[in-house]
């Protein structure tokens, strides 16, 4: 019954909730913890190397694979289910790490441009969380910018920057198992980008930070860029994306940091941050959290990284044993066999009930769209 709630989506563009909600309510917990469940649009999963769909691909979230972007497709999900058809993550990414965020000036809805004139900021938001992206090392010595080798983002401007262009569906640009379905195609771009970067105007990744910009991944990322838009049926918005976010750290971290240094959120603002999931789970939307996967599964004593900072989409509320639960859409692909034992208990293909004591101890940001 569960998993039938979860996909039942609207059938068509009108069904979709035209609804905005106000810019800056009054957040409470709801005390009763009363049951809710967010209706996912579902999603068909090609499969990579192959033409076929899965058989149940609304059953399993979209997994991100080798990458690391789990805030592409956590905002993925909370757009998907804002419009009521599955967004491609991968071209969530693509528009966060390299749109033009002048042109969300230009947009005429008179909704997104109230928005942009109560944050005048946008602009220095989003390139301090396009500067913040990591670049990773794996085949990729000389740490060139390269898309499929970018990490981390931020939920609220990625939500934000996809106003522009319009939606990608994931039937178009699949992105289940990271960029598996395109390996092939980006070994194939570095080899020849020595070749193709003296010859290309690169105006589709002009406004990239310098960050994300050289000679090489220039052309890489242009010609992706080409490629994505060669795919996607593009299709208006039905809906302008709003996000709202509140956060007590720029990442999983940071907020380890502050516990260190003796700097926990106090219980207040903790409870805000729920009071903000509860808001948006009771106005039929689904917000995505900022919090620890470790708090899903141990981590390997050889595992670098100390933090594991992960962004899940939170899509239904339920009281059990107790305590109030959260159900987390998990987008990394991994079993429910391997997680924390009482975890794996309460997982199922990829969601996961967490206790909201479990979700407390490293929860650091909350977004919702309006």
């Amino acid at each position: 019954m569960l998993l039938a709630l979860l996909t039942a989506a609207p059938a068509a563009a009108d069904a979709v909730d035209p609804r905005i909600l106000p810019a800056k309510p009054r957040y409470t917990r709801n005390a009763a913890c009363s049951p809710v469940t967010i209706a996912m649009p579902p999603s068909t999963h090609r499969l990579p190397g192959s033409n076929r769909i899965s058989p149940r691909p609304a059953d399993i979230p979209v997994g991100q694979g080798e990458s690391a972007i789990c805030f592409a497709y956590a905002t993925a999900d909370m757009i998907s289910q804002r419009v009521g058809v599955a967004v491609s993550p991968l071209d969530v990414a693509g528009k966060f790490y390299f749109a033009d965020p002048a042109r969300l000036s230009a947009i005429r809805d008179p909704q997104i441009r109230a928005h942009l004139r109560a944050h005048p900021d946008h602009l220095a938001d989003i390139a301090w969380s396009r500067n913040a992206a990591d670049i990773s090392k794996d085949g990729n010595p000389h740490l060139e910018p390269y898309f499929d080798k970018l990490e981390g983002g931020e939920e609220d401007a990625a939500a934000l920057l996809y106003n522009l262009g319009g939606l990608c569906e994931e039937r178009d640009l699949p992105s289940h198992e990271g960029y598996a379905h395109f390996t092939g195609y980006f070994a194939a771009l570095r080899f020849s980008a020595p070749v193709r970067a003296p010859n290309m105007s690169f105006r589709s990744v002009g406004t990239a930070p310098d960050k994300l910009r050289s000679r090489r991944a220039d052309a890489v990322n242009a010609a992706w860029l080409a490629q994505a838009e060669a795919l996607c049926r593009r299709r208006p918005l039905p809906v302008p994306l709003l996000p709202v976010s509140f956060r007590v750290a720029a990442n999983q971290l940071e907020f380890m940091e502050m516990l260190e240094a003796g700097r926990a959120p106090g219980a207040a603002t903790v409870s805000r941050m729920l009071a903000m999931v509860d808001y948006a789970l009771d106005h039929s939307r689904a917000p995505t959290v900022g919090y620890s996967w470790y708090v899903l599964e141990e981590r390997d004593p050889k595992d670098p990284d100390v933090a594991a900072d992960h962004s899940s989409a939170i899509v239904a509320r339920r009281r059990a044993g107790g305590s109030c639960q959260y159900l987390v859409q998990d987008n990394t692909g991994e079993y429910c066999a391997r997680m924390r034992e009482g975890i794996r208990e309460r997982c199922d293909n990829g969601r996961v009930w967490l206790k909201e004591e479990e979700l407390r101890r490293t929860l650091y940001s909350v977004i919702y769209l309006r």
